[in-house]
Order: structure tokens, then C-alpha cells, then sequence
């Protein structure tokens, strides 16, 4: 079992006497500028002036500050742009403007996983992954709680990267729940991979051609949506809480017998196959490869895809079975 960080592990002095700065306030990067300011933080947030997230932060009344100049006073600075475009923003913003001694951190492991990003020797390098949105982050320190997490210590330059990452980790009140110690490159790997073989892309397609199977047949897509799609949150929900197990005791025996008995040819040898070939992309980096030039190019591809996507006929059935449920939006 990995080492487990609890709120015995929080440094005393906290963040005290550290000037923190936030690069990029979207859903992650707001919910950790909220909690930091009232955990009473030193902190400023760096965007792009002008842009949206400088918009945001400046309504939300934090002190922003181009990147650069951000990036000039910190002594911990925490990366939370897009994956795909940190690299990029780190040589040209933080990497010259950093200072020596200075902590930096991120939220998923990619950049540094994969070596996109090469941070000065000098510089301590650590991980604080929450295991939610950041809504959820943010919702739960608010509620005395806090959101598992993963952490790591990439590099030590100081002796003090450790206390900088669980200073960070406990003002995010990941600490109340407890914080996993992990690897970047473990995180980044296993977080793509989930993404990519279950959570995502395997959900979404295992949905669709359940929902195409039925209406082959003759069942009416609305029909279809709710077996396929619309019932996943209430197995998810109980798979959340309790685990597989914990679900498969609150199931009915129908349902118990038919998981036992034919989950297991719908996820075949050929199924675990594909997704040790999905897992060595991601080892191997080709995926990271892949993704970054897709959006240097401008990311067309993605685009196609999506569009692509968005017709299959399980959105329309989707939209008309949504209509009557209105308050389902307002839980999103």
C-alpha cells in the first residue's frame, strides 16, 4: 500500500512566509485560489492579460499578474494551464523568471511524466493531484472536508519540496481525507489510461453500442437511452460509495446474475487486450506525442472527431428524454 498522508503530516507553519502563485484559473485553478485565500495564503494569480481567466480572477477579486511577473515573485508557483500547453508557457513565461530555491508545482503529473518539461536543477518539483473537479475541490473544503488526492516529490533541490507539497496539499484540504504518495509519471500514466480505456472512452462506447444493439432490434432509442445511458449514474453512484462489490449487494438478483454471468463476455480477452495496447501508448509517451502535436496543429482532428460524434442519434434521443427532466441541469 502507498504511503498515506493525513493532516498529522500538514507542516506546522502551513504556507506562512511563502508567496504562492496560481498560473491559469479554470476549473482547477479557481477552486485552489479560493481555498488558498482563506487558508489566509499569500497568493496571486497569473494570466494572460485580458484574457477570460484574467477576467475571472479579477471579478473574483484576486491580485493578477502576467505570467511572468507571477512567475518573478513566487516561491511556490503551481502550473494548472492545459496539459498539452504547459511546456510551451513554462519556457517562455516561468522558466526564465523563476527563482532559484523556488517550488513548482502541478496538478497532474503529464508534463513532467513525460518529459515535455525540464524545470532548472535547482528548482523543487512536486505533485498535488486531487482525485475530483474543481468544483468538488472547492465544495468540499468549504464543507470542512476535502478531496482525496495524489502526491509526489519529483525533485528535492532544497530539502524542502516534501513540506512544500503537503503545505500545499493541506490548504486544499486534501489532508482531511488523505493523500496517496505516487510518482509523476505513475499518475500521469494510470490517470490517461483510466481516461482512455474506462472512464471516457470506454464508458461512452460501451453506452453507444449498447444503445445501437437494442434499437437494431426495434427498441425505441428513448427506451434505449434510459437502459444504456441514463440509469449508468445510479450503478455509478453505488459504485462510488461502496465499491463493485458494495453495488452488486443493493442490485436485484436479475441484474446480479446477469453481471456474473455475461459481464465477462462483453469484456473479453480481445477487450483486455486492446487495453494493454492503450496502456503502452501511454507508457511510451506516443500518446502525449501525439496529443501536443495534435493542438500545435491546431487540433482539427479533434475537432472532426467530435463533430462526428455528436450525431450519433443517442443525442437526439438524449436531448427529448432530458426535456423532461429540467432539473437535471441544475445538478450538473
Amino acid at each position: 500500500m502507498p504511503r498515506l498522508f493525513t493532516e498529522k503530516d500538514r507542516p506546522a507553519a502551513g504556507l506562512a512566509g511563502r508567496r504562492v502563485a496560481v498560473v491559469g484559473f479554470g476549473n482547477q485553478g479557481a477552486a485552489h485560489a479560493a481555498c488558498l485565500r482563506d487558508e489566509g495564503a499569500d497568493l496571486v494569480v497569473g494570466a494572460r492579460p485580458g484574457g477570460p481567466s484574467w477576467n475571472r480572477a479579477r471579478d473574483a477579486e484576486f491580485t493578477v499578474l502576467d505570467v511572468a511577473s507571477a512567475a518573478r515573485g513566487a516561491d511556490i508557483l503551481m502550473l494548472l494551464t492545459p496539459d498539452e500547453t504547459q511546456a510551451e508557457l513554462f519556457d517562455a513565461a516561468i522558466r526564465p523568471h523563476l527563482k532559484p530555491g523556488a517550488a513548482l508545482g502541478f496538478a497532474h503529473g503529464f508534463a513532467v511524466g513525460f518529459g515535455l518539461l525540464a524545470p532548472d536543477p535547482r528548482t523543487d518539483v512536486f505533485l498535488v493531484a486531487p482525485k475530483a473537479q474543481g468544483d468538488s475541490v472547492r465544495r468540499l473544503y468549504s464543507e470542512g472536508r476535502g478531496a482525496a488526492a495524489l502526491v509526489a516529490v519529483e525533485r528535492d533541490a532544497t530539502g524542502r519540496a516534501w513540506e512544500a507539497c503537503l503545505a500545499y496539499a493541506g490548504a486544499l484540504g486534501c489532508l482531511r481525507t488523505g493523500a496517496f504518495e505516487t510518482s509523476f509519471r505513475e499518475e500521469a500514466v494510470s490517470d490517461i489510461f483510466g481516461e482512455q480505456a474506462v472512464l471516457c472512452g470506454g464508458l461512452s462506447e460501451l453506452i453507444r453500442a449498447g444503445f445501437d444493439t437494442l434499437v437494431e432490434r426495434g427498441v425505441q432509442p428513448e427506451i434505449a437511452y434510459f437502459e444504456c445511458l441514463h440509469e449508468v449514474k445510479i450503478l455509478a453512484d453505488l459504485i462510488h460509495r461502496r465499491g463493485i462489490e458494495g453495488m452488486r449487494g443493493r442490485i436485484s438478483g436479475t441484474a446480479l446474475y446477469g453481471d456474473l454471468t455475461r459481464g465477462k463476455r462483453v469484456i473479453d480477452a480481445c477487450v483486455r487486450e486492446t487495453m494493454r495496447a492503450l496502456l503502452g501508448e501511454v507508457d511510451s509517451g506516443e500518446f502525449a506525442r501525439e496529443w501536443v502535436a495534435e493542438r500545435r496543429a491546431g487540433g482539427e482532428r479533434l475537432a472532426s472527431l467530435r463533430r462526428a460524434d455528436a450525431g450519433h442519434p443517442i443525442e437526439a434521443a438524449g436531448r427529448a428524454v432530458r426535456a423532461l427532466m429540467p432539473w437535471l441541469e441544475e445538478e450538473a
